[in-house]
């Protein structure tokens, strides 16, 4: 990493209220570590790792300086992996943040929750049919597609049912497939995010109620089980100090300074 200015730190961290903290609440500028969130609206709607990865990188401004690490939390986790990969260079180390892998039953788990959300049972055959294993590894585009569009009409027919004319219906649900697209495209292409071949640093940090999830890539992982719980661990003090050390970073206690640790020889 170069000493010469402070190390960037490329932030996966995808936006909109949870209980959870956020990277941000690590408060690592104190430490005199850049952090910048990449996924920043308007999201991309691509769909494979490679191309969701580029398209952030498309916004990082230029003359940003080399980057030390990229982090991510929870089911952005893959997406690290490609966004290292493309920055080229000397590889970044990747930081993890309980981590998860996205899969098929997950992705149709979220779209239930969905539909839960509108008061509408799913439809178990119908969703065997969109949410399938065929598209979502052959024809992701289709898969998101088709799932999109399906909640747009539920949504439209539950908003009617509630009371709402056809304009406020429509509105409303619009609203609300975009964001859930935006959401399925990315849970797509973290699906099909290429973790492996990567041989850079890996650091893992799982809070003590999550179960730990691994990558398999050729890198040197380390795994931290942490002892603050899933809402707490992107504020806790322990969480900052295993990222610090792997900036080589050790925090000055009582300041917003830092001080660069020399590489082992």
């Amino acid at each position: 990493m170069h000493q010469s200015q402070d190390p960037l730190v490329l932030a996966l961290d995808y936006p909109g209220y949870r209980k959870e903290a956020r990277i941000e609440e690590l408060g690592l500028d104190r430490h005199g570590v850049r952090v910048h969130g990449l996924l920043r609206g308007p999201l991309p709607r691509a769909v494979s790792g490679a191309g969701y990865a580029a398209r952030l990188l498309a916004n990082v401004p230029s003359g940003s300086g080399p980057v030390a690490a990229v982090a991510a939390y929870c089911a952005s986790a893959p997406l690290a992996f490609e966004v290292a990969a493309a920055l080229g260079g000397e590889p970044p180390a990747i930081v993890l943040f309980d981590a998860e892998a996205t899969s098929l039953d997950s992705i149709t788990a979220d779209y239930r929750a969905r539909l839960g959300g509108l008061g509408v049972p799913p439809d178990e055959r119908e969703l065997c049919e969109r949410a399938d294993a065929d598209a979502l590894a052959d024809d992701p585009g289709r898969f998101v597609a088709e799932l999109a569009g399906d909640l747009a009409r539920r949504a439209r027919g539950a908003l009617r049912a509630a009371g709402a004319d056809e304009a406020e219906s429509a509105a409303s649900a619009t609203h609300m497939v975009s964001a859930y697209t935006d959401w399925l495209s990315h849970l797509v292409a973290a699906h099909h995010a290429r973790t492996s071949p990567w041989e850079g640093e890996v650091l893992r940090l799982s809070s003590a109620d999550t179960d730990p999830f691994g990558f398999t890539c050729a890198g040197r992982q380390r795994a931290l089980r942490l002892g603050c719980d899933r809402f707490e661990l992107l504020r806790s003090e322990e969480t900052r100090a295993a990222v610090l050390e792997t900036l080589g970073i050790a925090p000055t206690a009582g300041t917003g300074e830092r001080t660069a640790r020399c590489p082992a020889a």
